[in-house]
């Protein structure tokens, strides 16, 4: 009988951790969107190359390889230039963060650009979302990994 509960309670959990990246794998769907996953491999061999990381303009991991490059385990870019399709993306992530367990950081407005960064935890391991909407253009990228938030952004402010 223990086996049992013990069975289906980590069968929850690994359900609950699954959930989380198949709820923004969905994005990926919506017309428009163009989606690209960097692994953990290739995480490793940028680490080793020793260069910065730049995504987009929204996010730029300069001087970041190495140490902080090797706890992330997944990236995930989500981007769509088309209005209606940014617009459904800007609804699914807002729904997403918007759930139990996600916490926001960052909010901003300026000038039509919303900027939202949330982080979703889960022991030593986090899920770090920083989603960018402007006139009928939204991007989201997706860091997973052992990462502190709060380290990420000082390594970037210096």
């Amino acid at each position: 009988m223990k086996r049992t509960i013990l069975s289906i309670a980590l069968a929850l959990c690994v359900g609950c951790a699954f959930a989380q990246s198949n709820a923004f794998a969905k994005l990926a769907d919506i017309k428009g969107v163009e989606h690209v996953n960097i692994n953990k491999t290739m995480l490793n061999l940028a680490a080793k190359s020793g260069g910065d990381f730049e995504f987009s303009d929204d996010l730029s991991l300069e001087g970041m390889s190495g140490d902080m490059l090797k706890k992330l385990e997944n990236i995930s870019i989500y981007n769509c230039e088309e209005k209606e399709g940014a617009e459904a993306m800007g609804i699914q992530v807002s729904g997403i963060v918007s759930g139990r367990g996600w916490e926001p950081l960052v909010v901003g407005s300026e000038d039509g650009e919303r900027m939202k960064i949330c982080q979703f935890k889960k022991g030593k391991k986090s899920t770090i979302a920083i989603f960018h909407e402007e006139e009928g253009e939204s991007s989201l990228i997706i860091l997973e990994g052992k990462l502190d938030f709060k380290k990420l952004i000082e390594a970037q402010m210096k």
